[in-house]
């Protein structure tokens, strides 16, 4: 996030012509944890059609519904436990010494827990009904409704250097990035928000769509720097990398952290 608070919501048009959005709110509930307040501003290079933002719009709508149920849950989870706890001995007790029966604390154990569980299950219900949630929900819904997408000179950059890359073995990848005419403005000063922003977006989006496997390569290439990962760099060649995260934007990445990691403190 910015200084002031800005997050930036990124579509990206591939060379086959599929349109994707890269954002940090699979952890919206992080977010809502954290308090505060941000805007949320869309970047594309080439525009995307309005169906696709509708239903980006959409799929935000549900992340937000379910991280504000998440949080509310995890957040009231001490109190609903002592609640819980507290009817389980009530009715341990009551049953003990109200109630007789011929197998002792058998029934009276299992009652007390039938009663726990459906009093927790009952209240983890209600506080997902609170005007608190609600408040919540229809607050960062604005927030999304507030979005305006606006077009950006580091995604055309990105877009171009994408397409300039399709179809290359790795290696003539990293040599096109470097000597491309994209490449500068994707690294100078004024990019640098929109950079950094995504580059963290696709190092989540990397946890989720790539093997172990392919996360090591990635790694060992990371750590020793592109120009002593020749060996790495021919093992990417040889493994099939698709998704939102493909070889191409995969490369880009690796690049731009090799240059943000080489920038002087």
């Amino acid at each position: 996030m910015t200084a002031n608070n800005t997050i930036y919501v990124f579509h990206l048009r591939k060379p086959d012509g599929r349109g994707i959005f890269l954002h940090p709110f699979a952890e919206f509930d992080r977010l809502i944890a954290k308090g505060g307040t941000f805007q949320i501003e869309g970047r594309y290079g080439d525009e995307p059609a309005i169906e696709s933002i509708t239903d980006f719009r959409n799929i935000l709508y549900r992340i937000i519904e379910d991280s504000v149920n998440s949080w509310i849950t995890e957040s009231r989870f001490i109190p609903r436990f002592l609640i819980s706890a507290g009817v389980f001995l009530f009715t341990y007790f009551f049953l003990s010494f109200v109630i007789r029966d011929p197998i002792p604390m058998v029934d009276e154990i299992a009652g007390g827990i039938a009663v726990a569980v459906f009093f927790y299950l009952y209240l983890g219900r209600k506080y997902k009904k609170a005007v608190n949630a609600s408040k919540l929900r229809t607050h960062y819904r604005g927030i999304i409704d507030r979005i305006v997408f606006r077009e950006s000179l580091f995604v055309i950059q990105l877009e171009a250097l994408l397409h300039r890359l399709e179809g290359r073995k790795v290696e003539e990848m990293i040599s096109e990035i470097i000597n491309s005419p994209e490449y500068p403005g994707l690294l100078s000063e004024e990019a640098s928000d929109e950079r950094n922003q995504l580059l963290s977006y696709v190092e989540r989006v990397m946890k989720n769509e790539l093997s172990s496997s392919q996360r090591k390569i990635v790694s060992r290439i990371i750590m020793g720097g592109l120009e002593n990962s020749a060996g790495s760099l021919k093992e990417l060649d040889l493994v099939e990398i698709t998704g939102e995260i493909d070889i191409n934007l995969l490369v880009i990445y690796m690049s731009l952290r090799e240059a943000k990691r080489q920038q002087p403190v």
